[in-house]
């Protein structure tokens, strides 16, 4: 029993109503069946226009059909931002938009991930989304141990976050929450959108894409008014580890930062 995760970023559309792709096709590793326990999505606005807002759809769809069921209609909400109501705006976070399914997929299936957006905006959003899947759903368990790992940075590449090493009496992981910040000075049309990857030299982890519990829209003229703080939850997954071992954490943003940008990925096991 394990817990994998895919993730994909990019850009939406412009126009109402409008459905774009995000990132490439998921391609389900070889093997299966996969049940595909959990999907998500973010999305940010890239500038801050008074009178535009972001928030849509997630359109889920099977490609190449050996889904089971097929999630036809697959369109899930997909929570954005309202309007700012004024030029000058601080950054504001959006929360992670984190849904329960349960369909069973073949290996090697193919899924699309799109956005389809509720209203025009002048410059195109920044969508992430992916899915969480393993060999079975994952059972909500108690936090018995927890620990952290956390960097700064502003490239638009991945970047090492650290490396935790797991107490000698650890099973399995049961949690995953990557708490992405900004406690550097804002610039302004500068979004603030990331994704964790996880590794492993000693135990069987990839894919293992996850979301980050927030994201931030740009900011736009003179910020003014606070951020408020989105839910925050432990991501529920079931990963076999052995004791000891060493698990390394990454962060990947396709957007870049003036000033750095911080995130804290703890990850939870008993």
């Amino acid at each position: 029993m394990a817990t994998h995760a895919f993730s994909r970023q990019g850009p939406g559309g412009t126009a109402a109503g409008e459905e774009t792709q995000i990132g490439a096709n998921l391609d389900m590793p070889a093997g299966g069946p996969w049940t595909i326990h959990h999907v998500w999505a973010q999305v940010v606005r890239a500038t801050t226009i008074p009178d535009q807002g972001t928030g849509g759809t997630l359109h889920v769809q099977a490609i190449s059909g050996d889904l089971t069921p097929d999630p036809a209609p697959g369109k899930y909400p997909l929570i954005g931002s309202p309007i700012s109501e004024s030029a000058n705006a601080a950054l504001s976070a959006v929360p992670l938009n984190l849904w329960p399914v349960n369909w069973q997929a073949a290996g090697k299936a193919l899924l699309s991930l799109s956005y389809i957006q509720q209203l025009a905006i002048t410059t195109p959003s920044e969508v992430a989304c992916g899915i969480i899947f393993g060999d079975s759903i994952p059972e909500v368990r108690p936090l018995m141990f927890c620990d952290v790992v956390s960097t700064a940075w502003a490239s638009a590449s991945e970047q090492a976050v650290g490396t935790l090493q797991l107490s000698e009496k650890a099973t399995r992981i049961v949690g995953i929450l990557a708490d992405l910040n900004k406690g550097d000075a804002s610039t302004t049309a500068e979004e603030v959108m990331a994704t964790i990857r996880l590794g492993s030299a000693d135990i069987k982890i990839p894919p293992a894409q996850y979301p980050c519990n927030r994201a931030f829209n740009a900011s736009d003229g003179t910020a003014a008014g606070q951020s408020a703080v989105a839910m925050s939850n432990f991501i529920p997954v079931d990963i076999p580890v052995i004791g000891g071992a060493r698990i390394d954490v990454f962060v990947t943003s396709s957007i870049s930062v003036t000033s750095n940008a911080e995130v804290r990925v703890y990850l939870a096991y008993e």
